[in-house]
């Protein structure tokens, strides 16, 4: 992780240019199929050919720049858009919604008083891996997705992915993908409820790990995503947003071009097939 660029990123700048374990049975929540073809949510309406998007997270948002891979995927494919971003380390939802905390004073006068076709939400793992996701991670996507919707914007939940090593729940050692399917059923229950975007990113690490099991995608704590990590998940967003394949982007950021397609591709299988 880069110590200098995590320690305090509390930023709202144009760019036109962490697991914890659940007691809660897991036959109390759906079971997500991550390898079936899932009809997520299209934008509605859809976005407008310079649509104006804030993200809204943590380090899972700001590490390598992932608004920025975004913004240059974006340009590559020959769209526009307005990116703006707002993340702060170890952040949940809940303080962003607490008109009292620092971030969550910022976020409430952005949402107040600029217009946002997207706003798009990440909240921390430990939340959304808490035994009860309703009282600490809920309520808060409630109370955001309504001031979004109030100015005229949409709701996406950034789906992040389970850490590479899974975790432990209880005495029982749960997969990278038994973690997964738990992070995807509570992302789709909120988003559900809501009539909100997913985008999918957590389940796009598992299908590339499939796939490509030679791609890493994590960062060495095992936690944050590679730069591969980072750009599968901007081309997850892209193909969430505009509903277009982001294969054969000609931006590839610090990839090759070998790998940069085969992520590419996993997105657009992921969201298209």
């Amino acid at each position: 992780m880069k110590k200098s660029y995590l320690a305090t990123v509390f930023f709202l700048a144009a760019m036109l240019l962490c697991g914890c374990p659940s007691s809660q049975t897991d036959a109390q929540e759906e079971v997500i199929d991550l390898h079936s073809d899932i009809d997520w949510k299209a934008p509605d309406p859809a976005v407008s050919q310079r649509p104006k998007i804030l993200f809204v997270g943590n380090s899972h948002t700001f590490y390598n720049h992932l608004s920025r891979i975004f913004v240059n995927i974006v340009d590559a494919m020959g769209r526009k858009s307005d990116v703006y971003e707002l993340s702060q380390g170890y952040y949940t939802l809940k303080r962003f919604s607490d008109t009292e905390d620092k971030a969550g004073i910022m976020l409430d006068q952005v949402l107040s008083k600029q217009k946002w076709e997207l706003v798009v939400l990440q909240e921390n793992t430990s939340m959304v891996l808490s035994p009860s996701p309703e009282e600490e991670m809920y309520p808060y996507a409630r109370a955001l997705d309504e001031k979004i919707k109030a100015a005229g914007g949409q709701t996406a939940f950034l789906m992040t992915w389970a850490p590479k090593n899974g975790i432990k729940d209880g005495i029982r050692k749960k997969s990278m993908e038994e973690t997964q399917v738990q992070i995807a059923a509570r992302y789709m229950a909120i988003s559900n409820e809501l009539d909100s975007l997913v985008i999918p990113a957590g389940a796009g690490f598992v299908r590339c790990q499939e796939a490509y099991p030679e791609i890493e995608l994590w960062d060495n704590d095992g936690q944050h995503p590679s730069p591969e990590g980072s750009y599968l998940t901007a081309c997850v967003i892209y193909a969430t947003i505009f509903r277009e394949s982001p294969e054969n982007c000609s931006y590839t950021g610090d990839l090759d071009k070998e790998t940069a397609a085969k992520l590419q591709k996993v997105a657009a299988e992921l969201i298209l097939h």
